[in-house]
């Protein structure tokens, strides 16, 4: 068995023993690995500790129960094996920044806070294209002009933009996405497509300018190609954040694509810049 191949079974296993009692020698022996062996491939496969991932799943699982149930904190604590509450409060609020009574009262679940369970693609994409040591961009501004859409409808705005860069592409360095979920909200985002307010000073009908927010910017790349965007996002808001001394500055980010007249290639390379600030302690 392959190292990726066994840390896949690795993580099914923890999956599905997020309510039971285990140890790391447990999952370790469940693909017939030492454990030393084990915690280095898991380590390298995921950039996570598997005491870290196990304990942040938990987590993740243990806020969901608190906002969907009227379960005592008490007793979700329990159900996902931590033996008092204190130790549940202490890892609460090391992992999401608030007791589980402040969670609970907030009532929902803020923007990609919450850990989901990784997966063979998630683990493929680190071993392709990682591990990623992003560049600041302090006081990072950038002019846009270009095409705004909602939800998944960017197809065709790549495609009105494109008629719009006819006769001006051999200006075009590059072509940006900038995608934000004006509410923190997954299921809702706004998407620009566009080029750089210097290639199109002039408006045209139909196009927007957006002056994005200055902000100190992390650049990742390679992202390896636009296929492997949202898996890069994930890894970025999900592994590299939380461990990092940053935290996202606001619910947005900026997609870099290489210069290609018209559309950019789902095979394009393409680079990730995610604005962020320092983490209050």
């Amino acid at each position: 068995m392959s190292d990726l191949a066994a840390i896949v079974r690795a993580l099914d296993f923890i999956e599905s023993h997020l309510q039971t009692a285990i140890t790391l020698g447990d999952v370790a022996d469940a693909v017939a690995y030492s454990l030393y062996h084990f915690c280095r491939s898991f380590k390298n496969a995921t950039h996570y500790t598997p005491y870290d991932y196990l304990m942040r799943r938990r987590i993740a699982e243990a806020a969901r129960a608190l906002l969907q149930t009227a379960a005592k904190v008490t007793d979700v604590a329990f159900d996902y094996q931590f033996n008092n509450l204190e130790t549940f409060s202490r890892a609460f609020r090391r992992v999401l920044g608030q007791s589980p009574s402040q969670w609970r009262q907030q009532g929902q679940t803020g923007y990609r806070q919450l850990l989901p369970p990784l997966t063979s693609a998630h683990v493929e994409h680190i071993a392709r294209c990682g591990p990623w040591q992003p560049t600041e961009l302090p006081d990072f501004t950038l002019a846009l002009v270009g095409v705004m859409t909602l939800g998944d409808r960017d197809a065709l705005a790549w495609a009105w933009l494109s008629r719009e860069l006819v006769g001006v592409a051999s200006r075009c360095e590059s072509c940006y996405a900038w995608v934000c979920h004006p509410r923190g909200d997954e299921r809702e985002r706004a998407i620009l497509v566009a080029v750089t307010a210097e290639v199109l000073p002039k408006i045209p009908p139909g196009l927007v300018r957006k002056d994005l927010p200055q902000a100190t910017y992390l650049r990742f790349a390679p992202v390896g190609t636009a296929r492997d965007l949202e898996l890069l996002r994930d890894y970025i808001d999900y592994v590299w954040l939380p461990q990092s001394d940053y935290c996202v500055a606001h619910p947005c980010y900026l997609v870099r694509y290489a210069a290609t007249p018209g559309l950019p290639s789902s095979e394009s390379d393409l680079e990730v810049c995610v604005p962020v600030k320092r983490r209050q302690n």
